[in-house]
């Protein structure tokens, strides 16, 4: 059987990490870096993932150390350069896009929301082979779909090919209704994946997977 070699991946705003297992137990990926805030979600993850350098600052101060050169953080960790990194994944802090936040225009929301740009901001530093971002279903929606189709300009202009798509995860497994809106990019060159079928029967009502976009309906591949 062909070995194919894992590719190197940054998880940013990682959580305990249940992306980046999805990730492994696909088999596709190994994640050797990891941006987490929160500590206890961080040492979760140190604990699930002992091989990975766990990072629990400020995804921006960190960029701007390595933009600057600079080969470890303040605490002696060594940061990836460019390069190193062949896929990126990660899900920006999701609270300003949720219908569930009834203070959705705060400014306190405008500055969660801004952390699509920096992990942007880390894709066009990184140039990786693979990208994932993953949000809320209201992504797709959120201020006349404009975070969506900035997203996907940014990731167009710096070369990538793109798709999007809002998936039930409870047709992958996890036990509950759990829409979520899927950004796939890949570089020039390598083949950008379709979105998996799904493995599981789900309520029809929980899989409404289509998006109205500028008065377009977008149709995921794997919409019956």
């Amino acid at each position: 059987k062909l070995q194919v070699p894992k590719l190197r991946t940054l998880d940013v705003f990682s959580g305990c990490g249940g992306l980046s297992e999805g990730f492994h137990q696909a088999g596709v990926s190994e994640t050797l870096w990891a941006i987490e805030m929160w500590e206890p979600a961080a040492q979760a993850f140190r604990l699930n993932n002992p091989g990975t350098t766990v990072f629990t600052e400020d995804c921006n101060v960190l960029l701007k150390l390595v933009m600057a050169g600079e080969k470890t953080n303040s605490l002696g960790q060594k940061l990836p350069q460019k390069g190193d990194v062949e896929m990126l994944c990660g899900g920006p802090p999701c609270q300003g896009f949720s219908g569930m936040n009834r203070f959705n225009s705060r400014t306190y929301s405008k500055f969660k929301n801004s952390l699509v740009v920096s992990f942007l901001s880390y894709c066009d530093y990184y140039r990786p082979r693979f990208f994932l971002l993953e949000n809320v279903r209201n992504f797709v929606s959120f201020k006349r779909s404009m975070v969506l189709k900035l997203t996907l300009r940014c990731l167009v202009r710096m070369g990538y090919q793109c798709t999007f798509g809002v998936l039930q995860a409870g047709q992958y497994g996890v036990a509950q209704t759990r829409r979520r809106a899927i950004v796939l990019a890949a570089a020039p060159g390598e083949k950008l994946p379709m979105f998996p079928e799904p493995l599981h029967v789900f309520a029809p009502r929980a899989c409404q997977l289509s998006v109205v976009v500028d008065d377009k309906k977008f149709v995921s591949n794997i919409t019956r």
